[in-house]
């Protein structure tokens, strides 16, 4: 499934949007053969605001539903439109939900027990079996939709409290057929009270956090798996492990006398890291090749073969970070699609808007590939799609940036594609699928204006379709309360196969409205 990432600003709003062995059997297409021959700043119209019709809002979580425009965030759907994210809840503070075109509802899916809620036997974050864990207990207060496939099955974490609005303990879920299920770090032994029980005590850890899933249930996860460390995994979907902790008495009346509290753990598969080094899933594709951040650097891992790859710096690169995996339609001698993966190297954020060195790649079998700049040296990557057209954005001579498609032609050089803006300085691309449509936001070139607030470039969310450029626009009905800004900027975060678009209309102050578009070309 997609994994893209993009930092942009609106004032105080911070807008987040995720090569191996052998080599190709034939050769990847031209931008200009992908595209039908449109040239770089040929074709591009922006469209009126809501050309391509009324945003449908998703509602949010609050009862009654939706009638004081609550905060939600909608961030994927699938080919089915079906939408995820999160939404105010009052109880937890924001809950991971699932939407159904075209319509609606908006479903809650659930959250690691609140701390009223105690069954025996069975873990959750209240029973201090998790090792190291301070006082007072802390209890799980928000869940998240991270991301679907096309069976309409979800993965999402619950984080806790103390750290809100960060999310300092986690823990993911998956929810199948209306099924809310835990999903626990690995078990692992510490060096207490040795001398009754010699292998010391089998604790849990405090972190487990779903980062991917593809279209065949498999999961990739980034968990807690040694005290203060963690580490990326690969799990079936499927397989569950059961093992028993040694749970500390509450009172304990006995240091060394331990409860024992069984629990189901999936069956891990540890998936590469840098020796030393923490590491974080990033993307799993459709067969069984996953992409992980490690210290400074990104790997490429064959879960099949158990294969491990480092994919390095570009020159003059000290980080790098990968943000995608797909299927080419390459394949190599064994048949399977060769895997191609995008991502960002540079000394800094890794950011277009904030750093000078940041430059895309496009991974293929070892070569590490320069996505390349509209003349301004830089670009950034945030996704790619089975016919390894790739888009983000890169700077202009002057400084701004504009959303990009680029791919890799015949000769093995980069053919980059400048989509332009809605009329202002700057632009994005966010995602694209097998059609080559795109979604992301661009600046329209009217400025956001509030009292004693510097003028704001307004964006809106748009859909690319065909060398043309539309304007989405925002939510139509705007908030009326006097304490709540309207809905001047929007973005777009994903696209799905038949071109269905999900995003969130957002206010100067950060108050987010998810959409749903079902676009009718004119």
């Amino acid at each position: 499934m997609k994994r893209c990432f993009i930092a942009g600003t609106i004032i105080v709003v911070a807008l987040l949007f995720a090569g191996c062995n052998g080599s190709d059997t034939d050769e990847t297409l031209s931008i200009n053969d992908l595209i039908e021959g449109i040239e770089p700043g040929e074709g591009i119209e922006p469209g009126g605001v809501g050309k391509l019709g009324r945003l449908t809002d998703l509602g949010d979580l609050m009862e009654p539903q939706g009638d004081h425009w609550y905060y939600t965030r909608a961030v994927a759907l699938n080919d089915g439109g079906v939408v995820i994210g999160h939404s105010n809840a009052g109880w937890p503070v924001y809950g991971a939900f699932r939407w159904v075109p075209p319509a609606g509802p908006m479903t809650f899916l659930g959250i690691h027990r609140p701390p009223y809620v105690r069954q025996p036997g069975t873990y959750d974050d209240y029973f201090d079996i998790v090792y190291g864990r301070a006082k007072p207990r802390k209890y799980f207060i928000y869940s998240k939709a991270v991301d679907l496939n096309n069976a309409g099955v979800i993965i999402g974490n619950s984080c806790t409290g103390p750290g809100w609005p960060d999310c300092e303990e986690q823990r993911a879920f998956i929810w199948r057929d209306g099924s809310f299920v835990d999903l626990a770090p690995p078990t692992f032994d510490v060096d207490e009270c040795t001398e009754v029980n010699k292998r010391g005590r089998h604790v849990i850890g405090s972190y487990s956090e779903a980062v991917d899933i593809n279209n065949k249930g498999e999961v990739v996860l980034t968990v807690e798996d040694r005290p203060g460390e963690k580490h990326a995994y690969y799990w079936d979907g499927l397989t569950f492990t059961t093992e028993v902790l040694d749970k500390k008495p509450d009172p304990p009346a006995d240091q060394c006398k331990f409860v024992p509290v069984t629990v189901q753990v999936p069956s891990y598969i540890p998936i590469g890291r840098i020796l030393g080094e923490d590491s974080f899933a990033v993307a799993i594709n459709e067969n069984g090749h996953a992409v992980i951040n490690s210290g400074d650097t990104a790997l490429f891992f064959d879960i099949g073969l158990g294969k491990l790859e480092v994919i390095n710096f570009l020159p003059g690169a000290t980080r790098t970070r990968a943000v995608g995996i797909n299927d080419s339609k390459h394949l190599n001698a064994d048949g399977i699609p060769d895997p191609h993966i995008i991502g960002n190297s540079g000394t800094g954020s890794l950011e277009i808007e904030d750093d000078k060195s940041v430059q895309g790649f496009f991974w293929d079998g070892g070569a590490m590939y320069l996505v390349d700049h509209l003349g301004g040296g830089t670009s950034q990557v945030t996704d790619i799609n089975d016919s390894d057209q790739v888009v983000g954005a890169s700077t202009l001579p002057d400084g701004s940036f504009h959303a990009i498609l680029w791919t890799l032609g015949a000769d093995k050089k980069g053919h980059i594609l400048d989509l332009g803006t809605l009329g202002g300085r700057n632009s994005f691309a966010t995602a694209i699928n097998e059609a080559g449509q795109i979604a992301g936001w661009a600046e329209t070139g009217a400025y956001y204006q509030e009292k004693d607030v510097q003028p704001v470039p307004i964006r809106h969310a748009f859909l690319w379709d065909k060398g043309v450029m539309y304007d989405l626009g925002v939510h139509n009905d705007f908030y009326d309360y006097s304490f709540m800004d309207p809905y001047p900027f929007s973005e777009a975060v994903d696209i799905n196969a038949g071109g269905r678009v999900t995003g969130n209309s957002i206010s100067i102050n950060a108050h987010s409205r998810g959409f749903f578009l079902s676009p009718v070309f004119p």
